[in-house]
C-alpha cells in the first residue's frame, strides 16, 4: 500500500509541474512579448491579402471628407494607389513599420506622396489637412476581412477592408461616380418633401423639417467617401427614423439614393449665366482676343511704370465678396465692381459701377486698372453670349459680344496666375 501512495504522489507532482509549465507559457509572457506577437499577427494578415486593402481615409480637417486608397503590403514595403493621384493607375512604394507606442501602431514612416498627402504642410496650411500617418491597430472582425485603425493624432476611426479587385480600375470607377455627381447645387427628396442639401469637398450637409405639427427641424453634416457604386457615409445618419450608411449612384437619373429609395439626392443645374455670376473665372492673356489683349497691354505698361506686375485676375467675388473684376498686382489686391443683368439662360450684360474694394479704387485712378474693365463693359454696358465646355460643370466659359462677334474672351474655372505670355 505504501508503494501505491508513493506512485500517486509522483503522478500528482508531475501533473503540477506540467500545469506550471503551461501557466508560464500563458501568463508569464511580458507585455512587450505579447505586443510583438500581436504586431506579427497583423503584419502577417496584411501581407496575406493578395490584392491589398481598401482604406476609406478621413483626415482630421473636418472641412473635407473621405478619399480612397488601395494598399498592398510586403514584409517591409507598402505600395499605394490613391483616388486623388494625377494618374490613378500609377502607384507609389515606400517603407512602413509595425511598432509599439502606447499600444500596437502601424506607421507609414518614410515619405510617400500619396500616404502623406493629407499630413503634408503647405504654404497655405502649415498643418496640411491634419492627416494621420500613424494608426493604432484596434482589432479586426472575426473573418479577418477588416482591420480597425484609429488615427494616432486625430483619434479618427477608419477601417481597412480586404480588397478583391484591381486598384486602378476601382479608383477610376470611384472618380467616375464622383465627377458624375459634381454639380453647383443639389436638392434632397425625402418621401414627398424636397429640402436643402449640399455636397462640397466630400462633405454633405442637409436640413429639413419632417411633416406633422410641432415637428422639429433636422439638419446635419456628414463626411462621405465615393465608391465605385455610390458613396459611403463616415457616420450613420438617421432620417425619419431610418438609419442610413451608404448611397447608391443611379446613372440613369444622375442621383445618389438610399437602397430603399426613400432618400434621393439630385443635382440642380442653374442656367449658364447664373453659373457665371456664382463662380470665379480666371483671365489668361492668350485667350482675351485682340481687343482684350490691346487693353491689357496698356494696363501692363502702366503697371511696369510703377514697378509692378499683374499676378492674377478674375471675374467673380472671391476676394471681397462683391462681384466684379478682382486682381492681385505684386501682392496688392483689389476689386472693381460690375453691375450685371441676366437675360434668358446664356446672356449677360456687364458694366463697371464705379465702386471698388481693397486697393481697387487706387489702382483704377493711378495705375491704369480701368483698362482691364473696358473689354467687359466700362462707361456703357456690353452684352455677351456665354458658351461652355460643359454646361453642368464648366471648366471654361467663352464670352462673345452680341453684335460684335470678333470680340471674344475665354475665362477659366481653375485658379491660374497671369503672366502676359500665357
Amino acid at each position: 500500500m505504501k508503494k501505491i501512495y508513493l506512485i500517486l504522489l509522483a503522478a500528482v507532482a508531475m501533473m503540477l509541474q506540467s500545469c506550471l509549465i503551461e501557466d508560464k507559457k500563458l501568463f508569464c509572457e511580458s507585455p512587450a512579448e505579447r505586443v510583438e506577437a500581436y504586431l506579427n499577427e497583423y503584419q502577417s494578415l496584411m501581407r496575406s491579402a493578395e490584392n491589398g486593402w481598401l482604406l476609406e481615409y478621413y483626415p482630421g480637417d473636418e472641412t473635407i471628407g473621405g478619399y480612397a486608397y488601395v494598399m498592398k503590403f510586403t514584409e517591409s514595403d507598402v505600395t499605394a494607389w490613391f483616388q486623388l493621384a494625377d494618374d490613378v493607375t500609377e502607384s507609389l512604394t515606400s517603407m512602413y513599420k509595425m511598432t509599439q507606442d502606447d499600444g500596437p501602431v502601424l506607421a507609414f514612416d518614410t515619405f510617400n506622396d500619396y500616404l502623406h498627402f493629407f499630413a503634408n504642410p503647405s504654404s497655405s496650411s502649415y498643418q496640411g489637412y491634419l492627416g494621420d500617418t500613424e494608426f493604432k491597430i484596434m482589432g479586426s472582425n472575426p473573418e479577418k476581412t477588416e482591420i480597425y485603425l484609429r488615427g494616432k493624432k486625430t483619434g479618427t476611426d477608419m477601417t481597412m477592408k480586404k480588397f478583391t479587385g484591381d486598384a486602378a480600375e476601382y479608383l477610376t470607377a470611384v472618380n467616375t461616380v464622383s465627377e458624375a455627381m459634381a454639380a453647383p447645387a443639389y436638392e434632397m427628396i425625402i418621401g414627398t418633401d424636397t429640402t436643402a442639401c449640399s455636397i462640397s469637398n466630400n462633405i454633405m450637409e442637409y436640413a429639413f423639417t419632417p411633416a406633422g405639427d410641432g415637428a422639429e427641424p433636422v439638419e446635419g453634416t456628414v463626411a462621405i467617401c465615393f465608391t465605385d457604386k455610390g458613396a459611403n457615409l463616415k457616420d450613420p445618419v438617421e432620417i425619419n427614423g431610418v438609419t442610413y450608411e451608404e448611397l447608391v449612384y443611379n446613372a440613369t437619373d444622375g442621383t445618389l439614393e438610399t437602397a430603399d429609395g426613400k432618400v434621393v439626392i439630385y443635382q440642380v443645374i442653374p442656367p449658364l449665366n447664373q453659373l457665371f455670376v456664382m463662380g470665379d473665372w480666371f483671365i489668361k492673356y492668350s485667350t482675351l482676343g485682340a481687343e482684350g489683349q490691346y487693353y491689357f497691354d496698356l494696363l501692363k505698361k502702366n503697371l511696369t511704370a510703377i514697378g509692378e506686375e499683374l499676378e492674377y485676375a478674375f471675374v467673380g467675388s472671391m476676394l471681397y465678396g462683391s462681384f466684379g473684376f478682382n486682381f492681385i498686382s505684386s501682392g496688392y489686391g483689389g476689386v472693381l465692381g460690375f453691375d450685371y443683368a441676366l437675360q434668358g439662360e446664356d446672356l449677360i450684360s456687364l458694366q463697371f459701377n464705379f465702386t471698388g474694394a481693397g486697393n481697387g479704387v487706387w489702382y483704377h485712378n493711378n495705375a491704369g486698372m480701368h483698362y482691364a474693365l473696358r473689354p467687359f463693359g466700362y462707361s456703357s454696358a456690353r452684352t455677351f453670349k456665354l458658351t461652355a465646355d460643359d454646361n453642368k460643370n464648366p471648366s471654361q466659359i467663352t464670352m462673345t459680344e452680341v453684335g460684335n462677334e470678333a470680340h471674344k474672351m475665354t475665362l477659366f474655372a481653375a485658379e491660374s496666375t497671369y503672366p502676359f505670355n500665357n
